[in-house]
C-alpha cells in the first residue's frame, strides 16, 4: 500500500508538497524525502511527532537512533510508517528547527492499494521552502537588521554618578 502524504508550513501557506510512500517505508526515509524536497541539512535532529484525537502531540519519533531498543522512545531508522500511521486524516508535525520550533505539518490524505512503489517521491510541490534555521537569517541579504543609535545611551561621567547617589559600600 502507498501512503500520500500533504506537507504545509505554517510560515508560508504556498508551501505544499505530496509526498508518495510505502506503509513499509520508515519514518528515516519520509525524514529524508522532506529533507531532500527541501534542500536542508540532513545532518541537523529532526522529530517526528503523532497527534492523536485531540490534537495533540501522543508519540515522538526520533531522528537519533538509540541502541537500546525502547518502545517509549521509537527511532525514525527502526520504526516503519504503518507502526502508527492507520487512517486517512491522520496528522503529524515534523519538528526540523528545534531552538525556534519551527515543523511542518503532515496529513495522511489518501492510500493506493499498489505495492510496487521502490523509492518515495514528492508527486506535487509548490512555493517557497522555508529556511531551515532562522539564526542563519542574519546572513540573508533578505533580513533587515535594525540598527538604533540609541541603543547605547550615555548615563554621564561616573563622577556624576557619586554625586547623584553617593558612595556605594561593597
Amino acid at each position: 500500500m502507498i501512503y500520500i502524504f500533504e506537507v504545509l508550513s505554517p510560515e508560508n501557506p504556498d508551501f505544499k508538497r505530496l509526498i508518495h510512500i510505502g506503509t513499509d517505508h520508515t519514518f528515516e526515509d519520509l525524514h529524508q524525502i522532506i529533507q531532500n524536497s527541501c534542500d536542508y541539512d540532513q545532518s541537523q535532529l529532526a522529530s517526528f511527532f503523532i497527534i492523536n484525537g485531540r490534537g495533540r502531540r501522543s508519540v515522538e519519533i526520533i531522528s537519533l537512533d538509540s541502541a537500546v531498543n525502547d518502545p517509549k522512545l521509537p527511532s525514525m531508522q527502526k520504526t516503519n510508517l504503518n507502526e502508527y500511521i492507520k487512517e486517512v486524516g491522520q496528522k503529524l508535525i515534523y519538528m526540523y528547527d528545534f531552538f525556534d520550533e519551527r515543523y511542518f505539518y503532515f496529513e495522511l490524505k489518501g492510500k493506493i492499494m499498489e505495492t510496487d512503489l521502490k523509492e518515495p517521491f514528492v508527486a506535487y510541490e509548490n512555493g517557497k521552502t522555508p529556511i531551515q534555521f532562522l539564526i542563519n537569517d542574519l546572513d540573508s541579504p533578505e533580513v533587515d537588521l535594525l540598527v538604533s543609535n540609541e541603543s547605547y545611551q550615555s548615563f554621564g561621567d561616573l563622577e556624576d554618578y557619586y554625586e547623584i547617589f553617593g558612595e556605594m559600600d561593597a
